[in-house]
């Protein structure tokens, strides 16, 4: 049994007499003492004797027989933890378990829901059985949670993984992935949104993210490189270029460097009248790319149903 932090063992065997010799005395060996005798009432019967008790112990176990009585004080308590750090999925559940540990060191489950829990800090809450639930994240996030028992605490670090890049509310299912908005708008804005353009360069957040500009900043410039270095991010543009007396004519724009990851289509087209467009048919250069973007070039199409192209335009699709 146990009560109020101390653990109580109580184990009678019957066991046969001894004799014991010392320097002071002699005990001469007897089938029956006190301890031995037979006791009742209306609900229960007992035969007892009481005799040495040993004990045994080994890596694995400890084990004490023939005590009729052992007292232990707990001394702490432990979340347990069956992997270090433990960790889980957001808008996933995982249920803690908390173990008192003696002054004899020997464990016992304690009921997680005898025990008072709180969430110290991170995207999780925790139920009074220990059930704790993490939230959608942004990004790998982590979290405390602690269990009290009487006197006795113990804190225990929880990782909320991140497992979808568009699932963080106000944010979900709009496109734009949690962490881009969030880095740029904070974690509740309504400027953030796919449509909306809050540094009003006419450019709205959603191709502001496909060509690795910054949306909470006006536009500076067009986009520009020099050989493989990427100077500034901006808008695509025209690039002409001469050699041996001819020239040749690319459209460029910004493409994101994880854009395959981020299920991005650019597909450039091509026109005579700013009425009919044709999609060109040409696999992009890379000419220039940082941690964030790559400079692509598609070459302008000379003639185009029998009109010279002069305009080109990049249309940008989320898969």
């Amino acid at each position: 049994m146990m009560a109020a932090g101390r653990l109580f063992f109580l184990c009678l065997l019957p066991l046969a007499g001894r004799a014991g010799v010392g320097a002071d005395y002699v005990h001469s060996p007897a089938s029956l003492d006190a301890g031995g005798l037979a006791g009742a009432s209306a609900n229960y019967s007992i035969n007892a004797c009481v005799g040495p008790g040993a004990a045994a112990g080994s890596a694995d176990y400890g084990v004490r027989t023939g005590f009729a009585g052992q007292l232990a004080d707990m001394v702490s308590i432990g979340i347990d933890e069956p992997s270090a750090p433990l960790s889980l999925n957001e808008a996933t559940t995982f249920q803690l378990g908390v173990t008192a540990i003696y002054d004899d060191e020997t464990k016992l489950v304690l009921p997680a829901g005898g025990v008072t829990w709180s969430v110290q800090s991170g995207p999780i809450a925790v139920s009074s059985g220990g059930l704790v639930t993490a939230a959608s994240v942004y990004q790998t996030t982590s979290s405390i949670v602690q269990a009290v028992y009487g006197p006795w605490s113990d804190t225990v670090g929880l990782k909320v993984l991140n497992t979808g890049l568009d699932d963080f509310a106000p944010y979900a299912s709009d496109g734009l992935p949690d962490l881009w908005q969030v880095r740029y708008f904070g974690e509740q804005s309504q400027q953030a949104r796919p449509a909306a353009d809050g540094d009003g360069d006419g450019l709205s957040n959603w191709m502001e993210y496909a060509f690795g500009m910054n949306p909470a900043q006006g536009m500076v410039g067009l986009l520009e490189w020099d050989a493989s270095t990427v100077l500034r991010a901006g808008p695509p543009v025209l690039s002409e270029s001469v050699s041996g007396g001819s020239s040749t004519v690319v459209a460029v724009f910004a493409r994101r460097l994880d854009y395959l990851a981020a299920n991005l289509t650019y597909t450039v087209e091509f026109s005579g009248d700013l009425v009919d467009w044709q999609a060109s048919a040409s696999t992009p250069t890379v000419l220039a790319a940082n941690s964030e973007i790559q400079v692509v070039s598609v070459p302008f199409p000379l003639f185009l149903n029998g009109k010279k192209a002069d305009f080109f335009r990049v249309r940008v699709k989320s898969n």
